[in-house]
């Protein structure tokens, strides 16, 4: 009898998943080392190859397709059985975990999240916020939020609305016919985040000497920006709620990101996770012209610098 043990196959899905042995064990928090003679061993005891390696790059083989599909289905009923078990037996509540981007609950959600609990009160909303892709499948999360379509993957997709972004700086950085672009100090992205359409932005309209800082997103950026540390791209929904804080880009945003909501099909049976999607578009639906910021003029009399 060939002898499989279920941390082998994590191995496997996390190399299946990151495609290459550095990044798939640094999800997993092991040596490569380790994660490479893992496979190894588990190959020899099915006596298969599992995986074919093009350059840096490995790819599940034949075999190993029936090894991963296998390995799903055991992780899919391993988080089921844990979301069976995840309730609140003192009040019956039910844990719906929401995958989000982190300043989508600091400069959107978090406006709406005092009236939760008490139109649902029987429902225990764990906030997940993170930026990198989040895979329902297995069962890291019931739903997720993001700012791109995911390319493939096994979730349905809906989309929410629009996110708009522009060029805010503190009032007191801002002088007397400065040119925003050229003449004052700027907050960057770090190199990680070169997909970033904010990323191109600030490489293709800000001079880099006038960049004396970059950070990689979230909370920390919107930070430096209302400390008056430098000019930033930050969603209007956030900076235009900020009384400290100028929009210098004027009424329209400069980009505009589609924001998907994603749930695996199965989760949506869940009565739980359904009222959670339903509250998630409803809120975003009743703010739709705010997230993008396209109406900032009429709401509060913008008008841009000379």
């Amino acid at each position: 009898m060939r002898e499989i043990d279920w941390d082998d196959l994590r191995h496997v899905l996390a190399l299946v998943q990151h495609q290459t042995m550095a990044a798939a064990a640094a999800a997993l928090r092991v040596h490569q080392t380790t994660l490479s003679r893992r496979i190894a061993g588990l190959e020899e005891r099915l006596q298969t190859r599992l995986f074919d390696r093009i350059g840096t790059r490995f790819s599940p083989t034949s075999q190993g397709m029936i090894v991963v599909r296998r390995a799903q289905e055991m992780d899919s009923a391993s988080r089921a059985l844990n979301d069976d078990l995840s309730h609140d037996p003192a009040h019956g509540r039910a844990v719906v975990r929401l995958s989000v981007i982190q300043t989508f609950v600091t400069g959107f959600l978090f406006r709406h999240l005092p009236a939760f609990p008490d139109r649902y009160h029987n429902i225990q909303l764990e906030l997940i916020c993170e930026n990198r892709e989040s895979v329902l499948e297995h069962r890291e999360a019931d739903i997720a939020i993001r700012y791109a379509r995911p390319a493939q993957g096994p979730s349905t997709m809906r989309k929410l609305g629009e996110l708009g972004s522009a060029a805010y700086a503190h009032k007191s950085l801002l002088r007397t016919a400065a040119d925003w672009r050229n003449e004052l100090p700027w907050i960057g992205f770090a190199q990680v985040a070169d997909r970033w359409p904010e990323f191109q932005w600030i490489e293709a309209n800000v001079p880099r000497e006038h960049v004396p800082i970059t950070v990689n997103g979230g909370p920390t950026y919107t930070e430096l920006v209302s400390r008056g540390n430098g000019v930033g791209l930050l969603t209007c929904v956030e900076g235009d709620a900020r009384a400290d804080l100028k929009r210098l880009s004027g009424p329209k945003p400069l980009i505009v990101r589609e924001i998907w909501l994603l749930v695996l099909p199965e989760q949506r049976r869940n009565s739980a996770v359904r009222k959670v999607l339903d509250w998630l578009i409803s809120v975003t639906r009743r703010e739709a012209s705010l997230l993008l910021g396209a109406a900032a003029s009429e709401r509060s009399g913008f008008s841009p610098p000379a």
